[in-house]
């Protein structure tokens, strides 16, 4: 090494321009300040700062007060190289020396102004390289589900975080439309349902905040720490992108073992930031516009038209053809003229005097009741009565001490007994009379209650008071149709009734001995009274009366019928019984 300071000063900058000669990084700054200490012994430390007040580097002795020597070197506008020397304080260097170094520092400097210009321009370079890389990744080709989950990756690796998820404003509430762990997902799943009910906690802390990009831990709210807690995770990262349209929740993991100076600490760049918006952007007017091009390209085929020509008419004609609404409900045929005998006391069937089948005239004895209480009450009455007139004999033959008014008054209270007893007995055996049950009109005879494995009704039977015994029919009076329309129904039959003085309301029906052949017949009114039917739902009776009798009709055969109501849109007479159920459940 030569021993001229101006030599050691010269061969120190050869050195630097051999190393600028080569790719250089950050590393020049040490490597030079540790060449000048070795060539120069005169510094005893030397330091340089880019920009002026950041340190690059130190080197030597860490010597306190200011610098003996110091340069500065401007390399942008905003920005500037300083370097700093301390010399060696004892032996101090000589005034040739420190000449030397004085005048070779301007040049070291500008050779270092050089370097950090090719480094910036390097970095430049790189981030150009990963932005044009992050580009080619937002933008590239594939369905929306794809591009978001590529976005939501990208977003992921630049905030260092293990699954991030993107939300959209929809209303008051966030919907989420991307995932960096999958492309598609279920948007029915906890996890979602979580994230999307934790957004609206983290969009009040992002604008309760000045950063753009916020990290959220348990100490952070309920809401917050519940989030953390279900996912098994340590913090949050937050940000919005879109135009504020986008939420970004990004999730660190306990159990993922990252370097704890890496995770969470990521931030994005304003050109990352307008990267992400512009690929949102598109995205979401992609989506947009593909579902808006999938209709206009699927309607511009001549077939597409044609279907959709085919459904509007059929649209017109469920809302303006005219159809009856047709009321659907079982019944029975009943004769027009009938009696029905019923038991008239608690008791037995002791005499019938007809069976089914058998014509009879009015006044005719049908069967004759028995009651085993009655005749009873009248023999009681009857013993009762014996022994007051006994007991009026005797008053009537007394003789004695007794006085007159005495005995008087003894066959007055006899007598009104006897009285009251005559006609109590008087009303019990009229009660009996009523007993025999005659026919109050002519006609054929039918059994109500017979004993199937005998073939008719054997006496004496057991009866109870009520009990439905004998029908009597008169077929030369005719016989009408009674049909149980359901109660929900019955409003559209009331609507028809109102108009049947205008145009009487038609009914159809068949029997189902002979369904083959369907009878018409005019509806006369409803009963004003609902009942149950045998499977307990709540009925109104309908009575229609047929246009033509025949000799296929009898009591109590089954039909089946319908009544023609008033004319509505077809679309509602084929979809009402929707539509009333709707309406029975409160949504019309």
């Amino acid at each position: 090494m030569p021993d001229d300071p101006w030599e050691r000063c010269a061969d120190a900058l050869a050195r630097l321009e051999d190393r600028l000669k080569s790719p250089i990084d950050r590393t020049l700054f040490p490597e030079t300040a540790d060449d000048l200490l070795q060539r120069l012994n005169a510094i005893s430390a030397l330091a340089i700062y880019f920009p002026a007040d950041q340190l690059l580097c130190r080197r030597g002795q860490s010597l306190a007060g200011d610098p003996d020597l110091r340069c500065q070197h401007p390399v942008t506008e905003s920005s500037s190289l300083a370097i700093h020397l301390w010399l060696q304080s004892s032996p101090p260097p000589d005034a040739a020396t420190k000449q030397a170094i004085e005048e070779a520092l301007p040049a070291i400097g500008n050779l270092l102004v050089a370097a950090v210009a090719r480094i910036g321009l390097a970095q430049s370079q790189h981030e150009l390289d990963a932005l044009t890389e992050l580009s080619d990744q937002l933008f590239a080709e594939g369905d929306a589900d794809v591009r978001l989950h590529h976005i939501a990756a990208a977003l992921a690796k630049s905030l260092r975080v293990d699954r991030l998820s993107l939300l959209r404003r929809s209303d008051a509430r966030y919907v989420m439309i991307g995932c960096s762990v999958q492309a598609r997902f279920d948007r029915r799943a906890d996890q979602v349902w979580r994230t999307q009910k934790v957004a609206q906690a983290i969009d009040q802390e992002l604008d309760a905040r000045t950063s753009s990009v916020i990290t959220l831990e348990h100490e952070d709210g309920d809401a917050i720490e519940s989030f953390l807690r279900a996912g098994n995770a340590t913090q949050l990262q937050a940000t919005r992108l879109g135009a504020d349209r986008i939420l970004v929740i990004g999730e660190c993991f306990e159990s993922i073992p990252l370097d704890a100076t890496k995770r969470g600490t990521g931030d994005l760049s304003p050109l990352r930031r307008q990267l992400f918006d512009a690929a949102l952007a598109d995205v979401l007017r992609r989506q947009g516009e593909k579902t808006w091009g999938r209709w206009r390209s699927t309607w511009q085929k001549p077939a597409a038209r044609w279907r959709l020509a085919a459904a509007v008419a059929v649209l017109l004609v469920l809302c303006l053809y005219p159809m009856t609404i047709r009321v659907a409900a079982d019944g029975r045929i009943v004769p027009q003229t009938q009696t029905v005998v019923h038991a008239p006391v608690d008791g037995q069937i002791a005499r019938l005097e007809c069976e089914s089948g058998m014509e009879v005239t009015s006044g005719q004895v049908l069967c004759v009741f028995s009651s085993h209480d009655l005749e009873l009450e009248i023999t009681r009455l009857g013993g009762e009565l014996i022994t007051v007139e006994e007991q009026l004999q005797i008053a009537a033959t007394r003789r004695g001490d007794e006085s007159g008014q005495d005995i008087g008054s003894d066959r007055r209270v006899l007598e009104a007994r006897r009285g009251g007893l005559r006609r109590q007995i008087a009303l019990l055996e009229k009660r009996r009379d009523q007993l025999v049950v005659h026919s109050p009109i002519a006609g054929i005879v039918t059994l109500l209650m017979p004993d199937e494995d005998l073939g008719g009704l054997q006496t004496p039977r057991p009866v109870q008071r009520g009990d439905a015994v004998i029908r009597v029919i008169n077929p030369a009076d005719g016989y009408r149709v009674e049909l149980d329309v359901p109660d929900r129904e019955v409003g559209y039959v009331l609507a028809a009734l109102e108009r049947q003085t205008d145009d009487p309301v038609e009914c159809r029906f068949r029997l189902r001995s002979q369904p083959q052949r369907q009878r018409r017949g005019t509806l006369l009114g409803l009963d004003p009274s609902a009942s149950l039917d045998r499977f307990g739902r709540l009925i109104v009776a309908a009575s229609v009366q047929p246009h033509e009798h025949d000799i296929t009709f009898n009591a109590d055969s089954g039909v089946v019928g319908w009544i023609d109501c008033n004319p509505a849109a077809a679309g509602f007479v084929l979809s009402r019984k929707v539509i009333e159920q709707l309406r029975l459940w409160g949504w019309l």
